[in-house]
Parts: C-alpha cells; structure tokens; sequence
C-alpha cells in the first residue's frame, strides 16, 4: 500500500455516535517517518464536519487550533457539534481528543450557492511543475512513496537566509477518486506542507529551528481538485517572540484562486551541540 493509499484509508474516518468519527495516523503512519502530521488531524476534522452537513451547501471556511501534541499510535475521537443551522450558512465546531483531552479544535462554515461580485490577485509567473526538482528529493526522500507531489518553483530553504516568500507546485502522488470531499481534505492536509518554513527562511543561517504550528486557517473561494497541479504562493509578513506568520495562496493551473491559508506558529532556534573534547 502506498502512502497516498494509506492516507486515503485514514481520511475514510470510523462513524461512531451522535457525530462522533474515530480517526488518527494508524500503523505505520502516512509520512516518511511514521509520526502524527498536524495536516492530517486538521484533514480528518474536515472531514468530520463535511459528514454532518448535505450537498449543496459547501465549505468555505475553517479555523482550527493545534492545543496539545498528539500521538501517532493512538486513536483520535472527533466529536462534532452542529453549532448552526442556517438557511444560508451551518457551522460545525469539531473537537479533537486522545486520552480524555481535546488536542485540536476546529470550527467550519459552510454556505449555500450564492451569486455575486468576484476579483482576485492574479497568480505569479513561474515554471512548469514538471520543470521544477521534488522537493522531498532535494531533501534525500524518496519522492516516489511519499503521498503529496511537491515541486520547489523557488529555491528550497537549506542554510542560506532566504527572502520570506516560496512558491510550490502541489497535487496527489497518485490517481484519487472523483469524490469532493476527498479533494478537500486532501487540501487541508497538503496546506500544512511548507507553509511556515516560509517565515524561517531569512533566519536560515542561524542553524536548526524547531517549529509546530498553533493555528490555521483556510478560505475556500472555488471546489479544490487535487488530482491536478495547485501553485502554493507563500509569505510570511513577519515573525516575533518566537512565533512567525505565513499566509498562503493556492491557484490551479489555469490562474484562478483556488483556497487562501494562514497560519502562525513556533520559531524556535535549537541550540547549538558544544563539542566536549576528552582527555587522550
């Protein structure tokens, strides 16, 4: 089973009751390195949302909060409540929980079609994905079994300080379903990916970071597809007091604005190893 197979099982989440869906990253995870990736908690939320609400209304935005550190081995209880039921809009408040406490929040909005007035900032010019290197490559992964597809149309934060802006190109590593909420949730977990290593980079130089993001948010202007390439458009604004904020753009491929994201998070430097010198 691939990774992006196995990514798809975790997002299907268990019903229980009264709202109530069991997920979590399962044996062996869905990363490299089989840990609990904040993007995926956030994707299963979503998930948990979108099972309680019917077409056509559709989701359009979403505010969560990483409160505590979760553990990949253990099962997360996603306890959904209907916060509102609207003619236009519903609301979900989704409550994340391991071992009896809440380890992530979240609450989705969701509208009825409407008409109205539209603009947006245009998309940057850059390369081709296919022209762009992997960026699980660059960093000495094998591209192949990882389950996003992410190529670096800027150059890739190493040790260099950097200007707070990157662009990727991301999309499935693999054929997906035509389901919509698959499409979505697939979004919300590649968001995670890159976006406040965008705030590090002109801090580069001053060695290891440790980061772990506190909030997101994302805004759904148009139905996300997946299974074609998005351009990721990254800044980040500022940083202070150990935190840093990234604000994201997704486009498809033909120009129009997909999703915008925000996030703020740690930036811790790690402190340097002191080599002890013993006695010959």
């Amino acid at each position: 089973m691939t990774l992006l197979e196995r990514l798809q099982k975790r997002l299907d989440l268990r019903p229980s009751e009264n709202d109530t869906f069991v997920g979590g990253s399962g044996e062996g995870g869905v990363t490299s390195d089989a840990r609990l990736f904040g993007g995926l908690v956030a994707a299963q939320a979503t998930v948990a949302a979108l099972r309680t609400v019917a077409p056509p209304t559709t989701l359009h935005s979403l505010h969560a909060y990483f409160l505590r550190p979760g553990r990949a081995e253990l099962d997360i209880t996603f306890r959904v409540l209907r916060t509102k039921e609207g003619k236009n809009f519903q609301v979900r408040s989704v409550y994340a929980e391991q071992n009896g406490e809440t380890i992530f929040q979240l609450q989705a909005s969701f509208q009825a079609p409407e008409d109205g007035p539209e603009h947006a900032i245009a998309a940057p010019e850059v390369v081709s994905p296919e022209a762009c290197p992997n960026r699980d490559e660059l960093r000495g992964r094998d591209p192949s079994k990882m389950p996003i597809d992410v190529r670096m149309a800027t150059e890739i934060t190493a040790d260099k300080d950097l200007p707070p802006e990157q662009r990727v190109w991301l999309k499935a590593n693999g054929e997906i379903p035509d389901d919509p909420h698959l499409h979505i949730a697939l979004v919300v977990y590649a968001s995670d990916r890159t976006l406040l290593d965008t705030a590090w980079r002109p801090h580069a130089s001053l060695g290891d970071h440790a980061g772990a993001s506190l909030d997101h948010v994302m805004w759904f202007h148009r139905a996300p597809r997946f299974d074609d390439w998005l351009l990721y458009d990254m800044t980040s604004p500022a940083a202070s007091n150990a935190r840093g904020l990234a604000l994201g753009r997704m486009y498809d491929q033909t120009g129009r604005l997909i999703v915008s994201v925000a996030q703020e998070g740690l930036l811790r430097v790690r402190p340097k190893r002191e080599t002890v010198k013993k006695d010959a």
